[in-house]
């Protein structure tokens, strides 16, 4: 069956549900610890993350696998590039606001390099400067940057928090903080961000951000499900993820984990500019033993 894209998206409604609306401020009474505001609770979850140590997280290094949602594939395949990003080598460095990664997937590989005021792009080890490429590209690596790092990505706007009434997810409140992030994700002048904070672990377990650095995105917004955690040393990174797209229709989009996972080796930005990294930056993420 052929559907034109106005026919199919209703279709989609349909079947699998309407969108729901990202949490925002309003007048309206907290409900919860009314002691408690934004940014005291994001230092709280920054803290359960390992905050306190971030000036000494030079880089995480990370290999991920995952499997992309039939319909995603069909409604958002630049975004999802999924004949690429199935298995990834993935580099952070918190401080810098770096992200690089080297997909592999049945098409061959693809090499992201991203920097506040760069993004490089590699199919198979040539580069790609196509707009919609780099524009995708920005912004799913500035997402991936928050979604793998989760609180600890955040600092930069600590001050800049604000408290939500707590919520119920599968049945558990939650402390829930927003904030209007300047700038967004890709080539977004600012983005909204919702963090779910547990109660008392005070770990971030749920995300929720809007995708307005991309032009098939703008209106879109996602949540990313941490299912369990990892520590490494004094931090404690998300290792299991499930990410659903909230508007403009309700769908399940993409689960992976984490394959390998260490922190602090000695290497320089410039070895993640070479597609597939070079030297000390190109060994694998020390395995976890995940299937």
């Amino acid at each position: 069956m052929y559907l034109k894209k106005p026919l199919l998206i209703a279709f989609l409604v349909l079947l699998y549900g309407c969108a729901s609306t990202l949490p925002r401020p309003n007048t309206n009474a907290l409900e919860g610890d009314s002691e408690l505001d934004g940014n005291t609770l994001f230092k709280q979850t920054f803290t359960a993350h390992g905050g306190e140590h971030l000036d000494k997280l030079r880089n995480v290094n990370v290999g991920l696998s995952g499997k992309w949602k039939w319909l995603i594939r069909r409604i958002q395949p630049l975004v999802s590039d999924f004949t690429y990003r199935v298995e990834s080598e993935e580099r952070l460095l918190p401080n810098a606001g770096v992200y690089a990664a080297h997909y592999r997937g049945p098409a061959g590989t693809k090499s992201v390099f991203r920097s506040p005021n760069n993004i490089e792009v590699f199919y198979n080890g040539e580069v790609s400067n196509e707009p919609a490429v780099l524009s995708s590209t920005a912004l799913t690596a500035d997402a991936f940057h928050l979604f793998l790092l989760g609180p600890l990505s955040l600092e930069r706007w600590q001050t800049n928090f604000k408290r939500l009434s707590d919520a119920k997810f599968k049945r558990k409140t939650y402390h829930r903080i927003y904030l209007e992030r300047k700038p967004g994700f890709g080539l977004s002048e600012s983005d909204e961000v919702v963090l779910w904070i547990d109660t008392d672990s005070k770990l971030t377990k749920l995300i929720q951000i809007t995708l307005e650095g991309h032009d098939t995105t703008k209106g879109a917004h996602v949540e990313v499900e941490y299912l369990a955690y990892l520590e490494q040393g004094p931090y404690t990174f998300p290792s299991d993820f499930f990410e659903r797209v909230n508007a403009p229709i309700s769908i399940d989009a993409h689960a992976w984990h984490l394959t390998g996972l260490d922190i602090n080796r000695d290497y320089t930005e410039q070895e993640l500019k070479t597609p597939g990294f070079s030297q000390q930056a190109a060994e694998p993420a020390t395995a976890l033993g995940v299937d």
